[in-house]
């Protein structure tokens, strides 16, 4: 997906504004969207910014699906029972947008990430108007470290929506992820290279503190034992996580479809 795929298949940056504030009320603590500061386990438990603010007509859909049983088993982090009840919904609700952003988050998290790329496509392809499916495409192609295609998706969510700050925060990291490989294979290839040796341990400090702090006390330990080594040792930087943005409990939610004029 090029960066320009969003625009081709239909997002129009102004239209109408009733959805905005739709949008805002019904996803800054319902949405699940992920960053790129932080992934593991979907990667990372977390609770992300989201403002919304894209512009088109509200349709009958309301912002909450009213399925406050599913979003118990989300925020309770019951996955699999999660499905179950989203598969139930879907059968008797097969329109509902929500239910299935939902669904494809949760796939995310039982690790059947093939399904949840699947799906997200999906929704991308009725929906392409709508930022935040691009958002966790592009947290599962970060995660398989398929950093061109997560760069290309999340250009496409901005320009679906330019207020979606999260993206913008996705892209910053994703740009620091690609930085800092670049100068790390800078460094493998000069070996005296020490200015990109710097550049990539900066780098890793500021996108996993935690572990850039244990490698500065390894490195340290090894300069101790071996003063002959005089190698950098540069941290390896995990997978960019993609973190789930929305509520403390991780509830998910979609905002409601565009009314279609088709």
């Amino acid at each position: 997906m090029d960066p320009g795929t969003g625009a081709r298949q239909g997002i129009a940056p102004n239209t109408g504004s009733s959805l905005k504030t739709a949008l805002r009320t019904g996803l800054h603590d319902a949405a699940f969207c992920l960053s790129l500061t932080a992934l593991a386990a979907l990667a990372i438990p977390g609770t992300g910014r989201l403002i919304s603010d894209a512009n088109a007509q509200i349709s009958k859909v309301p912002v909450l699906d009213g399925t406050p049983h599913i979003d118990a088993s989300i925020a309770n982090k019951q996955w699999t029972q999660a499905l179950d009840q989203l598969d139930a919904r879907l059968k008797t609700n097969p329109q509902d947008a929500q239910a299935k952003f939902k669904r494809a988050t949760v796939l995310a998290r039982l690790g059947r990430d093939d399904e949840a790329i699947e799906a997200l496509q999906a929704l991308i392809q009725e929906y392409p108007e709508l930022p935040e499916p691009y958002n966790n495409l592009a947290a599962l192609y970060a995660k398989r470290g398929q950093y061109d295609n997560a760069r290309a998706t999340l250009e496409t969510a901005v320009a679906a929506n330019p207020s979606f700050a999260l993206a913008y925060q996705n892209l910053g990291s994703l740009y620091l992820k690609l930085a800092q490989d670049a100068y790390t294979r800078a460094s493998t290839i000069d070996k005296h290279d020490s200015e990109s040796t710097t550049r990539a341990s900066s780098i890793h400090a500021i996108l996993s503190p935690a572990s850039a702090a244990s490698g500065t006390k390894a490195a340290a330990a090894a300069a101790a034992s071996s003063a002959s080594e005089s190698a950098p040792v540069i941290p390896v930087l995990p997978v960019p996580a993609i973190t789930p943005s929305g509520g403390s409990q991780n509830n998910m939610g979609l905002p409601p479809s565009p009314q279609r004029n088709d």
